[in-house]
């Protein structure tokens, strides 16, 4: 009984498509043969069902994102619940920025599912990995693999969701501390180095810094000086919800005080180079400024006259860019003295100011610019005439730049010069210091001062020869009276 129903089971087995019986008999008969000792129809009724059965595709990864640089191992999962071997053809998908090492097409024989004692079957599971990497370049977004799985003329297909996490770094550079861009010597100012990550993996950026001639760096915690050059690496998170990250990095800098040494315009551009990962970033402008102060005495006359009064002005300009507090000493010579004026003292000249003790208004008179009326006169007793001013910054306009400009004007009045002398040469100099520093010599005059003269004689000569005239006629009167006289006595005696 038992022989007709083996029989009669592999009758039904050769009924089956023949490929499918040739490869899984030897299997089919072992799996018969057992459950024919456990119990023969439980072990019919399972395979049958089992050749019924439709083939399992899964697709799973390691994680569900993949950054630049990283590898990414994907597991493609074939069942076979049937009870013969199945040969199938497997296909895996990529997106164009995905490289697999491995085929992505090839051919497998899924094992048949495995009977136990009671002939129940045990679906076989076969798996294959692929390593997978992301190409650089692109944005983040997320992508899906497909593995699809043949057999004759079924199809089985399987998904799996991928983030393709790329960082979107972007440096900038602005500069805080001084307006307009524009430091002194011995100020500080600070480059600003903003990094921004809006993408969804992190990267590690390279910083690398030139500083320009002039500069010292102050301490900094993150990046490292080396000679004039600033380098380190920072890690520029991945964004959050959307959200960019941000990191700032201040480099505070200082400029050496001998910056603008040697520089005749007072003004010096600081251009660094800052490169991050290999690309240039821009840097903003820095201008070095200075004041650019000159002095001159301008006289109203090259000659004067003895007793005669003139204006001797004092003339500051300064062509720098920045203000500065300026103290002039003009010393007099002899031939030239101070004129005090009492209506001076008591009504000042508008834009004039006058100092507590001194008996001179200071007066500026518009020049190359818009004075700046700041500044007060000091007359001492040495002939020295002492002098501030506080000069603005020259203004740049569409015709270049605009030096400021004061002028102080000193009355002076010429002395007559030695008896013997018909005319002096006299001169005044003019030294300055700028912000206190170390005195300068400004512009000097130099002017002649006479005596009045008529026909090349001074007046006090004319004086001499008229009295010395006077008295010669007088002593000829005398004279001739006298010997007049005489004969007149003569004449009479005769008679």
């Amino acid at each position: 009984m038992k022989k007709r129903c083996i029989w009669a089971v592999a009758a039904l087995c050769l009924a089956l498509p023949a490929a499918g019986a040739a490869q899984g008999l030897p299997d089919f008969l072992t799996a018969v043969g057992t459950g024919a000792e456990q119990g023969l129809e439980t072990g019919v009724s399972a395979v049958a069902q089992s050749m019924a059965e439709e083939l399992e595709l899964t697709l799973a990864a390691g994680d569900s994102r993949l950054e630049e640089g990283q590898t990414l191992t994907f597991t493609v999962t074939a069942v076979n619940p049937r009870a013969t071997q199945t040969p199938v053809t497997l296909t895996l998908s990529l997106p164009e920025r995905l490289n697999c090492a491995q085929e992505t097409v090839w051919e497998a024989v899924l094992p048949a599912a495995q009977a136990d004692e009671y002939g129940v079957l045990t679906p076989s599971v076969t798996t294959f990995e692929r390593e997978v990497t992301l190409t650089p370049g692109g944005e983040s977004e997320q992508v899906e693999l497909v593995c699809e799985m043949s057999m004759g003329t079924r199809f089985y297909r399987a998904r799996q969701t991928l983030n393709l996490c790329v960082a979107d770094v972007s440096v900038t550079a602005t500069m805080t501390g001084p307006e307009e861009g524009r430091v002194q010597p011995g100020e500080t100012f600070t480059w600003r180095i903003d990094v921004t990550n809006a993408g969804t993996a992190a990267r590690d950026v390279e910083l690398n810094l030139s500083l320009p001639e002039g500069v010292t760096p102050e301490e900094t915690d993150v990046l490292t000086a080396l000679g004039s050059r600033l380098m380190g690496t920072v890690c520029a998170e991945a964004a959050v919800d959307g959200t960019p990250s941000s990191m700032v990095i201040e480099l505070p800098l200082r400029v050496n005080e001998d910056a603008l040494e040697g520089d005749e315009d007072a003004v010096r551009l600081l251009t660094g180079v800052l490169f991050a990962d290999g690309e240039r970033i821009p840097l903003p402008r820095v201008q070095v400024c200075g004041p650019k102060i000159s002095a001159r005495l301008i006289p109203d006359a090259d000659e004067l006259e003895a007793g005669e009064p003139m204006t001797l002005r004092v003339m500051v300009v300064n062509e720098g860019l920045v203000p500065a507090d300026v103290e002039l000493s003009c010393v007099l010579p002899e031939g030239l003295t101070i004129q005090k004026s009492e209506e001076a003292e008591a009504t000042p000249a508008e834009g004039t100011s006058q100092d507590e003790d001194g008996d001179l208004p200071t007066q500026g008179v518009p020049a190359l610019s818009t004075v700046e009326r700041e500044g007060t006169v000091t007359v001492l007793e040495d002939q020295t005439v002492m002098l501030t001013a506080h000069m603005a910054g020259a203004t740049e306009g569409d015709a270049g730049l605009t030096a400021a400009t004061q002028v102080f004007e000193l009355q002076v009045v010429a002395q007559e010069p030695q008896k013997n002398l018909k005319e002096k040469l006299v001169g005044a100099s003019l030294a300055y210091s700028v912000d206190g520093g170390e005195m300068q010599l400004g512009e000097a005059v130099a002017m002649r001062v006479y005596k009045p003269s008529f026909l090349g004689i001074s007046g006090e000569d004319w004086g001499g020869i008229f009295w010395a005239t006077l008295l010669l006629l007088v002593t000829v009167a005398c004279l001739y009276g006298a010997i007049h006289s005489e004969h007149d006595k003569e004449d009479y005696c005769c008679d």
